[in-house]
């Protein structure tokens, strides 16, 4: 049984099919993400970059990133964030933010707007 806001998947279907982003704040199995709602290929081609770039035996992966980027998304089952920041106890991480993918499934609360941690 899908527990998935049909809010939410209309406004992640609307991101991926028109190319949008969407600043949003979602709870996650209690934990707090905001970020940049971005398509699937946009999410997909960063991680690529930032892995051909990389100097860590992760690099490897990056070709795995780069075949993901030209696959459509099927399902839409999943949403992708630029710039996702986990926000906790005033805080937030990582630092720049980071790329994240979760499964709408997974989400059992959010709004749109992103938190702003200041330190």
């Amino acid at each position: 049984m899908s527990n998935v806001d049909p809010l939410l998947k209309r406004l992640t279907d609307r991101v991926e099919r028109e190319g949008l982003a969407l600043p949003i704040t979602l709870v996650v199995k209690g934990t707090t993400i905001t970020g940049e709602v971005v398509q699937h290929a946009v999410w997909a081609e960063h991680i690529a970059e930032q892995l051909a770039e990389s100097e860590s035996r992760a690099s490897v992966f990056a070709a795995d990133f780069a075949w993901a980027q030209a696959q459509p998304e099927s399902g839409g089952s999943y949403l992708h964030l630029n710039g996702g920041k986990v926000v906790s106890d005033g805080a937030s991480f990582p630092e720049h933010g980071g790329l994240f993918r979760i499964g709408l499934d997974e989400v059992s609360g959010w709004f749109l707007g992103e938190i702003r941690v200041h330190g």
